[in-house]
């Protein structure tokens, strides 16, 4: 259990700064590590504690660049948050140099193979029914996971962000734009294609009646509750496997393969900065890197004299 100082640090990102319960959660749990490894008040911290942790994390092996610079981002936070409540004067973790992270390509899927994946929810509707916990789901349950795999893949949307949409965004008939709140909360626009806008209709079609409420949940678990991302994830693996592909591939790949698709097809790059709610245009220009690769590979195949 996280003590009074964590707790109310906790409070204050997921309050005040509007952060993710993902990232609350991920940082409870590091200040929680860090509480466990070194014995003692937050204010009696020092710059050496700090050291010893994130590097011994690096020399174990066992977490990589990200993880280690995402317990640095917590531990530095947090103690900025101390200062700004005069409970400290410096924060220690402020002048550690961490490893660089790994510039690694993002994964993603041809433009054929999402076909397939999209697919994928119903041609199973074909086959068995699913069954959870030892009951038969529903059938619409096939054409929710179906809308929801259009939408992530249409709009780039992650799946938190998706998950988190009531009907009320969707109300208007015949809607082309969503506003979606992300990260830090902030807002932008997406757009919604035909596919995704079918595959919202014959979703909502399929459901029973009366289960639509304009201020509820979109995309709904078996009991009209909000959708569990968990859930989500574990029929995932099922259409992958359907459509023949990695089944450890995840919700977040879709995104990837949504800003590939677009750059590869001659989107502008700040465009879908804009869609993907990037704050930085660094962030976006890892995809244009995905294409240029994709372009050398086709060339060094077919040129006869490269």
């Amino acid at each position: 259990m996280a003590d009074p100082k964590t707790a109310a640090f906790l409070r204050h990102l997921a309050e005040e700064r509007g952060l993710s319960s993902h990232t609350v959660r991920n940082y409870g749990q590091v200040l929680g590590e860090f509480q466990k490894k070194r014995n003692g008040e937050w204010e009696e911290v020092r710059e050496a504690d700090c050291r010893t942790y994130l590097h011994g994390l690096a020399g174990q092996g066992r977490h990589g660049p990200a993880s280690v610079r995402l317990r640095f981002s917590a531990l530095r936070t947090f103690f900025q948050w101390m200062q700004s409540r005069g409970e400290r004067v410096d924060n220690p973790a402020s002048g550690l140099r961490l490893p660089r992270p790994r510039k690694s390509l993002p994964r993603f899927l041809s433009e054929e193979q999402m076909a397939n994946l999209l697919s994928a929810p119903c041609r199973l509707l074909e086959k068995k029914p699913r069954k959870v916990a030892g009951r038969k789901e529903p059938a619409w349950a096939r054409w929710r996971d179906a809308a929801l795999l259009e939408l992530l893949y249409g709009t780039g949307l992650r799946l938190g962000e998706a998950l988190s949409l009531s009907w009320r965004a969707f109300h208007e008939e015949g809607k082309r734009t969503l506003k979606v709140r992300g990260k830090g909360g902030k807002e932008r626009l997406v757009v919604l294609g035909e596919a995704v806008r079918e595959g919202m209709a014959k979703y909502l079609e399929k459901l029973p009646a009366g289960w639509r409420r304009e201020a509820g949940p979109a995309f709904l678990g078996p009991r009209g509750e909000r959708l569990c991302a968990r859930v989500f994830q574990r029929n995932l693996k099922e259409y992958l496997a359907e459509a023949e592909l990695d089944p450890s591939l995840t919700p977040h790949k879709l995104r990837h393969s949504f800003a590939t698709h677009l750059l590869s097809r001659g989107a502008d790059l700040r465009a879908v900065q804009e869609l993907l709610g990037h704050a930085r245009l660094t962030s976006t220009e890892i995809y244009t890197r995905v294409t240029t690769e994709r372009l050398r590979g086709a060339y060094g195949k077919a040129h006869p004299r490269a």
